[in-house]
């Protein structure tokens, strides 16, 4: 049979009567007492997920037209009834990142029209009580009124009736809004609906061999970041799987333990969490996994060396976008092109464009990543503009630089708001990162980190700006690791800082960003220039 196209994939999104609470309620019809959720703290069967989220939306005291509805957890039981309830009712649900400060929440909020976030009075205080824009329900008001005999009631529906009856949703109905990491801008809502999201999961299992009332998907990975609701959520959810949820991404002790009593074969994760990972999750305890996938950042070669030494299992790269569902791209096992995200799932196109002249490039040709997939987004909230500038050429416009190979295996070069324009040359800022941290974690092991910005130059356009933690090296000797570089890719000598901290997003994933203004401001003349051989000290 011939591959799947773009094409095919679209129109048979197209036709799709499917919802995800509809694809939920058949599996918990088809196997009630199968454990759907499973976190530290418990596990609920599929019959009890499906009974309480149906009892649980109309306590909400939501407003007939309140189309969309924010949420502040976990992931977890409580996060995935939220989630679950809401898709049901046929709300779109908005995972609000509570780490990106009151400011950006009040945005988000704006953006998304929320009257009602749904929380918990445990969690909020966990988190410092951030300042949330919207009425606030807590799960602890919401318990003592679900009762027993309103559950077993709605447990008496989800195995009588229809999925159809059960559910208010439509396929075009927009399913969740992901706000985009902000790693390198200003969040922006993307809408996906059932629909789109549902044919990112057919691919993806049909990539991966996913395996019903088999597979076990853990996913540490926050419900704010579209990896951790998507991938981590609902694909297993609307497929038959386990879902088991860690609640803290960087408790590698609980995440052991949970992938214990789970059984866990799917690990979805991010090169830097998988790091801490590796120091406290004995092999034993991922003795069943199947599956690793990172993605989100660069996953180096040593990393996926030492997992497979470690539990046996390959650390499969992929790649993805929250505005395409998320997947895009991932290696399979015995598929495996070193240095590349992998070949595109069925049914998704990749193809690269001139980033100057926006036109169609030839095949293996490098330019700017496009991606044709019937999972693409409806759109940013709020904003067609950037609507408008994101989709081109019948796909969405990536914004990372890298080629397509003769086999379609997708090898990323860097993000277009990765590369400083010095002296009108391109400079790649990840080649010039990778090189300084392999430097020095050569010599001391993961003790520091590097970063590198660009900022603004009166004479050349842009220049590279160093960050690091105290690295005990002067510029001269962090310059000789840049020795096999062109001499336009190495800092100045007075363009090396040393900082508190490596700005990063609650997700673990670097904060380009933040990157970004701090080179800035380290460069602004508003701290005293490092002379020749000198690091100063900044707080980030």
């Amino acid at each position: 049979m011939p591959p799947m196209t773009h094409a095919d994939a679209q129109a048979r999104a197209e036709r799709d009567t499917r919802t995800l609470g509809r694809c939920f309620l058949a599996w918990a019809r088809r196997g009630p007492r199968r454990i759907a959720v499973v976190d530290p703290r418990g596990s609920l069967s599929r019959i009890r997920l499906a009974a309480v989220a149906l009892a649980l939306e109309p306590l909400l005291g939501l407003a007939e037209d309140e189309a969309r509805v924010g949420v502040v957890l976990p992931p977890g039981q409580g996060g995935t009834l939220v989630n679950v309830a809401l898709a049901l009712g046929g709300r779109a649900a908005v995972n609000l990142n509570h780490t990106t400060g009151d400011a950006q929440l009040a945005q988000m909020g704006r953006l998304a029209g929320l009257r009602t976030i749904v929380s918990s009075r445990v969690y909020l205080e966990r988190i410092g009580n951030p300042k949330l824009p919207a009425r606030v329900v807590l799960a602890e008001n919401l318990i003592p009124r679900l009762g027993k005999a309103r559950v077993v009631w709605q447990m008496v529906r989800v195995l009588t009736r229809s999925a159809a009856r059960l559910d208010r949703a439509r396929p075009e109905d927009v399913a969740v809004v992901v706000f985009s990491s902000g790693s390198t801008g200003e969040p922006k809502g993307v809408q996906l609906t059932h629909r789109q999201i549902l044919a990112n999961c057919d691919a993806v299992v049909e990539h991966l061999d996913l395996r019903p009332d088999v597979d076990s998907v853990t996913s540490p990975l926050p419900l704010f970041h579209a990896f951790g609701v998507l991938p981590g959520l609902w694909l297993p959810l609307v497929n038959g799987c386990l879902v088991a949820s860690q609640p803290d991404p960087r408790d590698a002790v609980s995440l052991g333990k949970l992938a214990t009593r789970a059984r866990t074969t799917f690990l979805i994760s991010t090169p830097t969490f998988v790091r801490t990972y590796m120091r406290r999750i004995a092999p034993e305890q991922l003795a069943h996994l199947r599956l690793a996938v990172v993605g989100a950042e660069r996953c180096p070669q040593d990393l996926k060396d030492a997992f497979k030494a470690r539990y046996g299992a390959e650390l499969l790269e992929g790649y993805g976008a929250t505005e395409l569902g998320p997947a895009v791209s991932v290696n399979r096992p015995g598929h495996v092109r070193e240095g590349s995200v992998g070949q595109p799932l069925p049914g998704v196109e990749v193809f690269t464009m001139d980033a100057d002249t926006r036109q169609i490039l030839p095949p293996g040709e490098p330019g700017l990543i496009v991606v044709r997939s019937a999972a693409c987004m409806l759109g940013y909230l709020d904003r067609p503009d950037l609507t408008a500038r994101a989709l081109v050429h019948g796909g969405y416009d990536t914004g990372d630089v890298g080629r397509v190979d003769a086999d379609g295996y997708v090898f990323l070069t860097g993000r277009l708001a990765r590369f400083a324009k010095v002296g009108g040359e391109m400079v790649p800022l990840d080649n010039v990162e990778a090189a300084l941290q392999a430097w020095v974690e050569a010599r001391y092991g993961e003790a520091y980190d590097v970063a590198v910005g660009a900022a603004p130059s009166a004479t050349r356009g842009e220049k590279l700006v160093v960050m690091h933690t105290g690295v005990p090296e002067d510029p001269e000797a962090l310059l000789g690791a840049l020795a096999d570089l062109p001499p336009i890719f190495r800092p100045k000598r007075p363009d090396f800082h040393v900082v508190d901290a490596i700005p990063t997003l609650g997700t673990g994933k670097r904060d380009l960003g933040g990157i970004r203004k701090l080179a800035e401001a380290l460069s602004s003349g508003t701290e005293r220039t490092s002379g020749v051989g000198e690091v100063h000290r900044h707080a980030s």
